[in-house]
């Protein structure tokens, strides 16, 4: 039995971790030495690889306990009329139709089995981009294949090189590169730079007077260009008078610094952009529209229709081995990252409200508990979401405290917007 109960343990910790083929495995294998294990054949079909294996463990487990609630929903859900209960009354009329048959309260295994079997027909409802088409190898090759009997682009490009004009040729050198004027004028500036520089040398170190005028000649596309440099005469240094009644500066001594100087109060950068509200339980968030695609902090987020059942649902006060004095609330919602850098989703980006203003914000670790990855979501909130502004599925993990009503999920940064998901938490 302790054998038994170790496989079991081991293949739904495989389901939950997403490794669903290894899961499956572990199913079979307890299935076939305990062919009346009805858990096994619960949690087997949730991991099926198609609708047909689906279907047999449902119709064993039908097999095993004919009033089992989850098994008929089940079989429902796949159009898949189950056989008639063991000590169901007759059916009635139609015109009188027979009371339903009170159900026996599910365990936590068949309960986390039962959210498995919803969690197929709520991930094939959510939508899919499709990939662009491409194109196919021959099309390629077509679109790149030159026109036959047309000449190659070499072959183009040296026609029209020989049949460029000796104008034209300086054009398109002029276009690859500075042109021969541009280079002469550089070349006349820095000899005037020079110039200039050797008449400030000579003026300063001989006490030699320089003419006022020095010219240079520069020749420029055939014409003579005469630039003129002023250059006043500098007396010397070295014996110049001092100009009269102007005392000569003297060094006093070695300079020493007074009062050092102390740093005023930091500057402080101004905000550009205003900052949310702290008091997030003041908020009230206007209803959207089920599926309306909402933008905060370089993310899109919506709260999808097209769930069986409902989007969000009341998990009970225990999540795997957690747990809490309230109720354990999932809320399935779709994220695209525009941030430009694959990361997971913040953990305070979503919050929830209760008409009584308490504020509950998500278990990123419960998530991953929760999730089974390509069944009843995509991805955890621990994990890393693509750049690629896709909408993808990620459920959120609320503890809620009991009594709770009214409650309303919206985005931290965007505290306007939300999407009203529970009406009480019993």
């Amino acid at each position: 039995m302790a054998e038994s109960d170790t496989i079991l343990q081991l293949g739904i910790e495989a389901a939950r971790e997403g490794n669903r083929e290894e899961a499956r495995n572990l199913f079979s294998l307890l299935t076939r030495q305990e062919p009346d294990n009805m858990q096994a054949w619960l949690w087997l079909a949730g991991v099926a690889e198609s609708p047909e294996e689906r279907r047999a463990a449902l119709e064993r487990v039908l097999e095993l306990d004919p009033n089992n609630e989850m098994a008929i929903k089940g079989l429902q859900a796949m159009g898949v009329t189950p056989p008639a209960r063991r000590g169901a009354a007759p059916v009635p009329p139609a015109s009188a139709p027979a009371p339903a048959e009170p159900s026996r309260p599910l365990t936590d295994e068949e309960r986390y089995a039962a959210e498995l079997d919803t969690a197929f027909e709520e991930y094939d409802a959510l939508p899919r981009v499709a990939a662009p088409p491409r194109p196919a190898p021959d099309q390629v090759a077509e679109a790149a294949a030159e026109a036959p009997g047309q000449p190659s682009a070499r072959e183009r490009v040296a026609a029209r090189r020989a049949a460029m004009t000796d104008e034209e040729a300086d054009l398109a050198a002029t276009d690859r590169g500075p042109s021969r004027l541009l280079w002469v004028l550089l070349a006349a500036i820095g000899v005037l730079v020079v110039l200039f520089l050797l008449f400030q040398l000579l003026g300063r170190g001989g006490g030699q007077q320089v003419a006022s005028n020095a010219t240079a000649t520069v020749s420029v596309g055939g014409a003579v260009i005469t630039p003129t440099l002023e250059v006043s005469p500098t007396p010397e240094l070295a014996g110049a008078a001092t100009p009269t009644g102007i005392e000569p500066l003297t060094p006093t001594g070695e300079l020493t610094p007074t009062t050092p100087l102390t740093p005023t109060t930091p500057l402080t950068p101004t905000a550009t952009t205003a900052a949310p509200p702290t008091d997030l339980a003041s908020a009230n968030p206007a209803p959207v529209g089920i599926g309306t695609v909402l933008q905060a902090s370089g993310w899109s987020y919506t709260f999808p229709g097209g769930c069986i059942g409902s989007c969000a649902a009341v998990l009970g006060p225990q999540l795997g081995g957690s747990t809490t004095q309230g109720q354990y609330v999932v809320v399935l919602v779709q994220v695209g990252n525009n941030t430009g850098t694959a990361q997971p989703l913040p953990p305070s980006f979503f919050v929830l409200k209760d008409a009584q203003g308490r504020i509950y914000e998500p278990v990123p670790q419960l998530s991953s508990v929760y999730v089974i990855r390509g069944v009843n979501a995509d991805l955890s909130m621990e994990d890393s979401i693509a750049a690629n502004g896709l909408l993808t599925s990620v459920p959120l993990i609320f503890d809620v405290q009991r009594g709770a009503t009214n409650l309303m999920l919206f985005a931290r940064d965007n505290p306007g917007q939300g999407w009203p998901v529970l009406n009480s938490v019993p």
